[in-house]
């Protein structure tokens, strides 16, 4: 069985569009929370940003974090994000406790 993977997605958009990139996100989420290979699917709205989100991903194997940037739902995000020239940083985190 393959490792866990672990992601912190940050995400910035000007804040005139920050509303509808939330809408998208938490779409994104509701559908992500119904992959059998997704462990956890936590987005957060940045408290001093409004532009800013973070979303907190678990997938149980890198074959279930890839096949879900293969589904329609992720795919509606990154084309919003592209679209309304959103900064994404995508990064694959290795947990130093051992409740991971």
């Amino acid at each position: 069985m393959s490792e866990a993977v672990h992601i912190l997605a940050l995400a910035t958009i000007d804040k005139g569009k920050a509303a509808d990139l939330e809408k998208v996100v938490q779409e994104c989420a509701k559908h992500s929370l119904q992959e059998k290979a997704c462990k956890r699917y936590e987005i957060a709205r940045d408290a001093e940003n409004e532009g800013r989100f973070t979303v907190s991903e678990i997938w149980a194997s890198q074959e279930g974090f890839e096949a879900h940037l293969a589904t329609e739902h992720f795919g509606v995000l990154a084309a919003f994000a592209k679209e309304h020239g959103a900064e994404l940083e995508v990064i694959r985190q290795v947990p130093l406790h051992p409740a991971a």
